[in-house]
């Protein structure tokens, strides 16, 4: 019997069972199913410009958390969209890690303009998100920590 464990058998299953205990230690956690949401936004004109004034906004996104739990995301600095336009936004989750998308359907120019776009996120449980918001029609991004706590607030300038 002592044999066998000088054998070449025996390392050979040493080292299989070794490598399957690495293999199973190294495996990464599964970050579960995505979720999905599509969300229309509410157009508004808080500076109150028209089609020939020049915009003075710095794009941003605004973070607020109301007393119910609910997300408010509001888009600062929203150009060349009507009020027959629309901005809407695809918002991924999976796991914490939030990925929203956000798309522009300018309107026609005959309508007044608006300038920010306001979205209700009510699907967030109590807890710390990591977000990355992505406006592909401006080539602008911005990435932040959202912390779901009632009285929250943060607001972010898009880069380019």
């Amino acid at each position: 019997m002592t044999d066998f464990f000088h054998s070449v058998e025996f390392y050979v299953l040493a080292t299989l069972v070794a490598a399957l205990i690495v293999g199973f230690l190294a495996k990464p956690s599964s970050r579960g199913e995505a979720r999905q949401h599509l969300l229309a936004g509410e157009l508004s004109n808080e500076s109150n410009r028209s089609w020939s004034d020049t915009a003075t906004t710095q794009p941003s996104i605004s973070l607020r958390v109301r007393d119910d739990g609910a997300v408010v995301l509001t888009r600062h600095g929203v150009q060349g969209v009507s009020t027959s336009g629309a901005v809407s936004l695809a918002v991924t989750i999976i796991g914490f890690d939030v990925t929203i998308e956000e798309r522009i359907v300018p309107g026609k120019d005959i309508d007044d303009p608006i300038d920010t776009a306001t979205f209700v996120l009510d699907f967030f449980a109590p807890d710390r998100y990591h977000i990355k918001y992505n406006s592909s029609s401006t080539s602008s991004f911005v990435a932040a920590t959202l912390l779901v706590r009632s009285g929250y607030e943060k607001t972010l300038p898009l880069n380019t």
